[in-house]
Formats: structure tokens, sequence, C-alpha cells
């Protein structure tokens, strides 16, 4: 997840298709990652908004208002703020070293 947030981080604003591409990632992902840790339900939709903000208010109004910030003024750095501080829960954001193994 941490490629999505140096992805929007360094799309060009006039790139709007792009930016608003990598930021539905990016809050879909943070917000799967965020309500598992707190053992809640990920919701789609409008639902998504409501149970992020009940799995924790604070981490969840961030990234809304993040997302928000890039919809309404081409502007990632608060949702990539927001995305790292849920990444933290989980030790930081993983640059390298990484292999997501495949299990049958």
């Amino acid at each position: 997840m941490d490629d999505l947030a140096d992805t929007a981080a360094d799309t060009a604003p006039g790139r709007r298709y792009e930016q608003l591409a990598l930021a539905d990632l990016a809050l879909g992902k943070a917000a799967h990652l965020l309500t598992a840790h707190h053992n809640a339900w990920t919701g789609i939709g409008k639902w998504l908004p409501r149970r992020l903000l009940a799995a924790d208010p604070a981490r969840g109004k961030a990234l809304l208002d993040g997302h928000l910030a890039v919809a309404e003024r081409a502007d990632p750095v608060p949702l990539m703020a927001a995305v790292e501080d849920v990444l933290r829960l989980f030790g930081g954001p993983l640059r390298e070293g990484y292999a997501q193994r495949w299990r049958p």
C-alpha cells in the first residue's frame, strides 16, 4: 500500500483521473487495514465511511478528509499522511523486503 501513497503523492494535479483512482485505492486499502486492526467490519459504498468512523473516529475522519482534499483540491498530502498513520499501527511503511506469498 505504501507504493500507492508514493505514486499518489507524485501524480501531477493536472492528471486528475489518475490522482482520483489512486486516492480511491489508498482509501479502500487503508480502511480495510484500520477496520481489521479494530476487529470491525469494512463497508462499501455509503457504509465505508460509516464503518470507518465507527471503528476509529479520529483516524477514520483523517482518511475521509484526506480523500476529500484530493477530490476537491487535488491535494494528496492529507490523505497520504492519514495512510501513513494507519500504516504505523502495523509497524510503519515497508519500503523493501516484503513479499506476499500465495497459499492454496
